[in-house]
C-alpha cells in the first residue's frame, strides 16, 4: 500500500496507460497608482504576451497533490518555476477568487463568505466590482478576454442574465446550483442564455471549451488574449438536486481505480494524533475510527483520481498552444483557490477552514517567456492578490486603485528586481470570517455550524532560520507554530506565553514582533500590505523579523497594542476588530519605550 506522500511518485509508475508520450517538452511607490499602472509604460512599444489562467478548485499544496499530475509535472513544472510557499488570502472559494479578481485582501474586498450577506455574485455586483475587475482591466489593456469554468459562488442560472459580466468577450461560467455536480453541468452563455450540458463530465466539458476559446483567440492575431479555465475538480460532489451535501470527488470512468492502493500518511505527526491539539472548536473533536479513516481514505483517493482528467485538461491546452505557434509566447499560470485537510490532520474530516498549512498553502506552477525552467522557489512567500497583481503588470494594465499585491517573481526579470528591491517577499496573511465547512458524510463537530473566525500570518525568512505561523482567534486564543521543527503544527508555542523559562523568554518576545506584524496587515491597504515592517520603522532599518527580534526594539514591540476581537461573528465587521494600526505607533528612535 502506499500513503499519501508517496502518491505523486508512485502515480507515474502505476498509470502508464492513461497517458501518451508528449513531443511538447518542447520598491514601490506609496502613490495611489496601482503597480501595473506606475510600470505600464515599459512594454507599451512591446506585443504584450498571452495568458492562459488555469484554476483548480480546492487543491491542497501541502499534500503534494500536485505530483500526481504528470503532465502539469512534465509540461509546466519541468519547463517553467512552482513556488512551495504559495497562499490563499482566506480558505474559501468564492472569497478567496474575489480576492485574486481585485488584487485586493479579504479584508479589502469584504467578500468573505460564498453567500448572501457576506459574499457571492450579486454582492460582488452590488459592490461595483463587477465594473473595476481582472476582466475589465485587461480589456481595457488590449486583451481579448474569456473565461469558463467555476469563478465563484452565487452565479445561477437565475440571476446570470440579470447580472452579466463586463470585460470578457465570451464566457462559459459553471452555475449553481449544477456548479459541483461533476455530471450534470450548466453554463452561462454572453446572450444570456443557460446551456445544459447533463449526462457529460464537467471537468471535459470545461476543457473543450477552453480549447475552442483558444482557437477563437487565434482568429484575432494581433491580439492578445487572457484565456481563463476553470474547472471544478477536485472538489467536494454535490448532486445539483440536493442542499450542502458534500461527498467525495467524483473521478472520470477512465480514471476510476487509478489510486486505489494509495493510503493516508499516518506518518504524520498531525494525523489523528491521539492528543487533541490545536485551538477552538479543533482541541475538541474527537479521535476518528477507523470506519471514518477509511471514508477519508476513499475521499482522498476521489480528489486524486478527479485530478486526472484535470491534468489532462493541462496537457490539451499546451499541446494546442503548441499547434497555433504561440506556446513561446504565452504565460500558462496553473493554481487553484485555496487549500484543503483531506488526511485526518488533527483528528479533522475533509474541509478547507483553518488557517493550517493543509488548508491555505496551494499549488502555483508557471510557464512562459523568461520563466526560469526547472525552478523550485522554496523561500519567496506569495499569494493569489500577489499574482493578481503581477498579471496586470505583465499584462501593462493599470488599475483605478492602488492593489494589495508584491510582484511574485515569475520571470528572471522579476526576480532580478526582487533582489535591488531587498529580496522576495517573506510574509503571509491568511483571514478567515465564516462557519467551519466541514465535508463529508461523518462531519464534525456537532452540531454544527462552528465560528471559525480567526487573522494567521506565515512569516518565511528560512535564510535567517525562522519559520513561523501565527493565529489569533475570535476567542481571544492564540497559536505559534515553529515551522522548522514542527511542520504539523503540532506543539502550540503560544501555550508557553505564561511561563517565566528562558525559552518562554524568547517565545514571549517573537510574539510581540509576530503580532505586531499582524496587526499592520490585518487592516493594510496598498504599500502597506507590501511593506509591512516599512509601515512600523520608517527609516527602514528594519526589513525583517530578524531585524525585528533584536533586544534594543523590545519595549517597543511591547508597548503596541494587541491583535484582538470584541466577540465572534460572522462577516467582517471592523468595529468589532479594533484596535488599529496607525501612523502614530511607529517606531521613533527618538522615542524612549521604556515600560515602568
Amino acid at each position: 500500500m502506499l500513503h499519501l506522500a508517496q502518491a505523486a511518485v508512485a502515480a507515474l509508475a502505476i498509470l502508464p496507460s492513461l497517458y501518451s508520450a508528449s513531443p511538447l517538452d518542447t520598491t514601490p511607490s506609496s502613490s495611489s497608482a496601482s503597480l501595473s499602472a506606475r510600470h505600464a509604460d515599459t512594454c507599451s512599444s512591446k506585443k504584450k504576451p498571452n495568458i492562459v489562467f488555469i484554476i483548480s478548485d480546492d487543491q491542497d499544496q501541502r499534500q503534494n497533490s500536485i505530483g500526481v499530475m504528470k503532465h502539469v509535472q512534465e509540461l509546466l513544472v519541468r519547463k517553467g518555476t512552482m513556488f512551495e510557499k504559495f497562499y490563499s488570502p482566506i480558505s474559501l472559494c468564492c472569497p478567496s477568487r474575489s480576492a485574486f479578481l481585485r488584487a485586493q485582501c479579504a479584508h479589502n474586498t469584504n467578500i468573505t463568505n460564498v453567500r448572501p450577506p457576506y459574499g457571492g455574485w450579486p454582492l460582488f455586483n452590488e459592490f461595483g466590482y463587477g465594473d473595476e475587475w481582472l476582466p475589465t482591466f485587461l480589456e481595457e489593456a488590449g486583451y481579448d478576454v474569456r473565461y469558463t469554468g467555476k469563478l465563484m459562488n452565487g452565479q445561477t442560472v437565475d440571476n446570470i442574465a440579470a447580472l452579466p459580466p463586463k470585460g470578457l468577450v465570451d464566457h462559459a461560467f459553471l452555475l449553481d446550483p449544477y456548479t459541483y455536480d461533476y455530471w450534470h453541468p450548466a453554463f452561462s452563455s454572453p446572450n444570456g442564455t443557460v446551456i445544459y450540458r447533463p449526462g457529460e463530465y464537467s471537468t471535459d466539458v470545461v476543457a473543450e471549451i477552453g480549447l475552442k476559446y483558444l482557437d477563437d483567440a487565434a482568429k484575432n492575431p494581433d491580439k492578445p488574449f487572457f484565456v481563463g479555465i476553470a474547472p471544478m475538480g477536485p472538489h467536494a460532489h454535490m448532486p445539483y438536486n440536493t442542499e450542502n451535501v458534500f461527498d467525495a470527488p467524483i473521478p472520470a470512468p477512465r480514471h476510476v481505480g487509478a489510486f486505489s492502493n494509495v493510503t493516508l500518511n499516518t506518518s504524520r505527526e498531525s494525523f489523528n494524533p491521539d492528543v487533541p491539539s490545536g485551538a477552538s472548536w479543533v482541541r475538541e473533536l474527537p479521535k476518528n475510527n477507523e470506519t471514518v479513516i477509511e471514508y477519508i481514505t476513499e475521499y482522498y483517493r476521489g480528489r486524486l483520481e478527479s485530478l486526472l482528467a484535470v491534468d489532462e485538461l493541462v496537457e490539451k491546452v499546451v499541446k494546442k498552444l503548441d499547434e497555433m505557434g504561440v506556446l513561446d509566447e504565452t504565460y500558462i499560470i496553473y493554481t487553484t483557490d485555496n487549500g484543503y485537510e483531506s488526511n485526518a490532520g488533527h483528528r479533522r474530516q475533509p474541509g478547507k477552514s483553518l488557517a493550517y498549512e493543509e488548508d491555505i498553502n496551494i499549488p502555483l506552477v508557471v510557464r512562459g517567456p523568461d520563466v526560469p525552467q526547472g525552478l523550485i522557489d522554496t523561500d519567496s512567500v506569495y499569494s493569489l492578490v500577489d499574482l493578481a497583481s503581477t498579471i496586470l503588470d505583465i499584462a501593462s494594465a493599470p488599475t483605478p486603485y492602488d492593489t494589495d499585491g508584491s510582484l511574485v517573481p515569475l520571470t528572471t526579470s522579476l526576480r532580478d528586481r526582487a533582489k535591488w528591491e531587498g529580496g522576495t517577499k517573506q510574509f503571509h496573511l491568511t483571514e478567515y470570517w465564516v462557519n467551519a465547512y466541514v465535508e463529508g458524510k461523518y462531519n464534525q463537530p456537532n452540531p454544527f455550524p462552528v465560528n471559525s473566525t480567526l487573522k494567521s500570518l506565515r512569516v518565511v525568512e528560512r535564510e535567517l532560520g525562522l519559520d513561523y505561523a501565527y493565529t489569533v482567534w475570535c476567542t481571544g486564543e492564540r497559536e505559534i507554530y515553529d515551522m522548522t521543527t514542527d511542520p504539523d503544527q503540532m506543539h502550540n508555542l503560544a501555550s508557553t506565553l505564561s511561563s517565566s523559562s528562558t525559552k518562554s523568554s524568547y517565545i514571549t518576545r517573537l510574539h510581540t514582533r509576530l503580532d505586531a506584524l499582524l496587526l499592520v496587515l490585518k487592516t493594510c491597504s496598498g504599500q502597506s500590505c507590501r511593506l509591512p515592517w516599512k509601515s512600523m520603522f520608517t527609516n527602514g532599518k528594519v526589513k525583517n523579523l530578524k531585524d525585528a527580534m533584536k533586544k534594543e526594539y523590545d519595549d517597543y514591540f511591547k508597548g503596541l497594542p494587541s491583535v484582538r476581537y470584541s466577540r465572534c461573528e460572522l462577516g467582517y465587521h471592523r468595529t468589532l476588530e479594533a484596535p488599529f494600526w496607525s501612523h502614530t505607533l511607529a517606531y521613533s528612535p527618538e522615542k524612549s519605550y521604556a515600560q515602568c
